[in-house]
């Protein structure tokens, strides 16, 4: 995987890519990174915590299940 940051000083960008990614199917994604956004986020007061919000939900009976979920649900979807 190949992550860099640039600040363009024009409309086109040159992209180099490895010579083993040549033949296959490569994505490339292009997005402005805000800085005050970022910040804002950062410094917010008004940000309440999402911890144990769900937790009016949780069922105490499945709580031991927790532990054995994947298999469980591998051998009811494979019947394995």
């Amino acid at each position: 995987m190949i992550r860099e940051i640039v600040k363009p000083t024009d409309t086109n960008i040159v992209i180099n890519i490895p010579d083993d990614y040549v033949g296959q199917e490569i994505e490339y994604i292009v997005f402005p990174i805000s800085k005050n956004a970022t910040q804002k986020v950062k410094n917010s007061d008004n940000i309440e915590s999402l911890g144990g919000i769900l937790n009016k939900y949780a069922n105490p009976s499945k709580i031991d299940l927790e532990n054995k979920a994947w298999e469980l649900h591998v051998m009811d979807k494979f019947g394995k």
